[in-house]
């Protein structure tokens, strides 16, 4: 059983699920109820069937006797006819319950993003006249006293502050660029972003080796773990032999936070300057954004060099940008980029910003979230209450950043800790992801990117 508690969104024991298992019972007993009121309306035939009828000469009584028995039966009060009615009412309400909680339930996401656009938008009247910022700065003085005495302590421990700035950026620029609409949410600001840095793809060499398949989840976020102490590289691992083999992709996260400017620029620091890498910052708002970066081609391209067939099994593995990755790469599959077909079955993150992405409904997602690690809040969005997509929060507070967004530190004792818990809807989000870890030898290809 799990030392911790965890709050589990969405997933098999979700809102969507509920609903949607509400939509499938209620369209389940409307459907009966059709068939039991096409039984009793072929069965009224018997009701003046020649042979029948006739038979009421000879015996009078016995007839009455039936034919009362036979209405009784069909059209009484708990008769096939008022059950076929009472099935097809049940059922229909049920869906139509369905529908309007579906209803009410994006109703209640859009006047979020109301609000939160509507919050942009009185920032930026507060940035032009004074009053306004003076008054906000104080009213968040007065319900957080320790602002003002270690801002970024502050906002370590409040990263929902950070997710609701994202979320009210688009209201603000639209404040300063009325009527542009432009960007219009935090993926096409990201996108913005993105274009100040190199999205080409250069060079992609591989290595391979013979490996020991992952047994459990732990064992998985082991080996993705692993792939952080290589630069510019992820790893393809082939488990068991055709036609049953199941294939692992581990997507490591940043490695610099770097500037979009040239190496060397006069009077700028190291920091803004082009790390070289492909897995750096301009890889982030790529990602987000949802835009071409090379980082997924370089996936893509390697999944084609693995030589994975169009049936086997695929698991997608990130941790923090390499999530982010992982969600893009089953979104460009989906839409039948990368030049092969393929199959899908799961996508894992940690820490990752992948709330905004839409991935098909074949495709099961599982992330882990610390409530404390401000990269999943880069997106602006929250939690997601989908069937498929399963979200675990713990809530860790490390003191730092760094140790808040951790694979080491944080996500995998998160992973050990939860293959150990007794929680339904945990137990159903990890059974998904069975295939992935069936034990055993592995061909593993460790790949090395390179920019253009």
């Amino acid at each position: 059983m799990s030392d911790r508690d965890y709050t589990v969104v969405g997933g098999s024991h979700g809102v969507e699920a509920d609903l949607e298992d509400m939509d499938a019972a209620g369209g389940l007993i409307r459907s009966k109820g059709w068939n039991v009121g096409e039984t009793a309306l072929a069965t009224h035939k018997y009701v003046l069937d020649a042979n029948l009828l006739s038979s009421a000469v000879l015996a009078p009584a016995t007839f009455a006797t039936f034919e009362s028995g036979l209405l009784g039966a069909l059209d009484g009060p708990g008769g096939l006819s008022a059950n076929a009615v009472r099935m097809t009412a049940t059922g229909s309400f049920l869906q139509a319950k369905a529908a309007a909680l579906a209803t009410t339930d994006r109703a209640l996401e859009y006047l979020v993003d109301v609000r939160q656009h509507t919050q942009g938008l009185v920032f930026g009247l507060g940035l032009t006249t004074a009053p306004l910022p003076t008054a906000a700065v104080t009213a968040l003085a007065l319900w957080q006293g320790d602002f003002f005495e270690d801002p970024s302590r502050w906002l370590l421990e409040h990263p929902d502050v950070l997710e609701e700035v994202v979320a009210s950026t688009p209201g603000l620029l639209d404040f300063f660029m009325p009527g542009v609409g432009f960007p219009a949410d935090a993926e096409q600001g990201a996108a913005l972003l993105a274009l100040l840095y190199d999205q080409d793809l250069g060079g992609l060499t591989s290595e391979q080796d013979e490996e020991v398949a992952p047994a459990s989840l732990a064992d998985a976020m082991r080996k993705l773990d692993e792939m952080a102490d290589q630069p510019d590289a992820f790893k393809i691992e082939r488990v068991g032999t055709p036609p049953h083999e199941v294939y692992n992709v581990y997507l490591p996260g940043t490695k610099a936070f770097d500037g979009p400017f040239p190496a060397g620029t006069p009077g700028l620091p190291d920091e803004l300057t082009d790390s070289g890498l492909v897995q750096n910052l301009g890889t982030n708002f790529a990602g987000v954004a949802g835009a071409d970066n090379a980082y997924v081609e370089a996936v893509l391209r390697a999944m084609r060099e693995a030589g994975i067939p169009p049936d086997a099994p695929v698991n997608l593995l990130g941790h923090s940008q390499g999530g982010i990755v992982a969600a893009r790469v089953a979104e460009a599959v989906s839409h039948g980029e990368g030049g092969r077909s393929y199959r899908i079955d799961n996508v894992v993150t940690a820490g990752s910003p992948v709330d905004h992405v839409e991935l098909p409904d074949d495709v099961s997602v599982l992330s882990l979230v610390n409530e404390y690690d401000i990269v999943p809040r880069l997106d602006g969005e929250a939690y997601g209450d989908d069937a498929r997509h399963t979200t675990i929060v713990t809530e860790v507070q490390t003191g730092s950043v760094a140790g808040n967004h951790s694979m080491t530190e944080l996500y995998r004792p998160m992973v050990d800790d939860l293959e150990a818990s007794d929680d339904p809807a945990v137990r159903d989000a990890l059974d998904r992801l069975s295939g992935l870890h069936p034990g055993g030898g592995s061909t593993a290809w460790t790949f090395h990117m390179a920019r253009g």
